[in-house]
């Protein structure tokens, strides 16, 4: 009688614990940001930045932020079969590096239209292709 209350008492141990391990892994995949999500999130993260530091007057900051999102935004358009999607992030590849061209020669009210015509091209992206989905 003892061996089957200890072997009773092992098995639902075992199932509570196999039952835990996949809630947490279900909330774990739940939580994970797709590819493009996080690519979204970096370039939003990157253009507080680029507006924080036209603010401070860091040109240079600004000069190279601008062209690391030209840089990411021309491989990532380039790969997209999207045809929308393709020249909206093309388009935003050529705006970036307009800006950092502005920002080199210091420029800041170009600087300020540019990342306007940026932010524009990615409202516009989230007009016609994310919100519509």
């Amino acid at each position: 009688m003892k061996k089957i209350i200890l072997l009773l008492s092992a098995v639902i141990f075992v199932i509570a614990v196999l039952a835990c391990a996949a809630e947490v892994a279900k909330e774990a995949a739940k939580t994970e940001l797709r590819p493009a999500q996080k690519l979204m999130q970096a370039r939003a993260m990157l253009l507080t930045t680029l507006n924080k530091n036209l603010g401070a007057g860091n040109f240079e900051a600004v000069g190279k932020n601008a062209a690391d999102l030209a840089a990411e935004t021309k491989k990532t358009g380039e790969k997209l079969t999207n045809p929308l999607a393709k020249d909206i992030t093309l388009a935003i590849s050529m705006l970036a590096k307009d800006t950092s061209s502005a920002a080199d020669k210091k420029f800041a009210g170009i600087v300020k239209v540019k990342l306007g015509a940026i932010k524009a091209k990615c409202d516009e992206c989230h007009a016609k292709i994310r919100d519509k989905k």
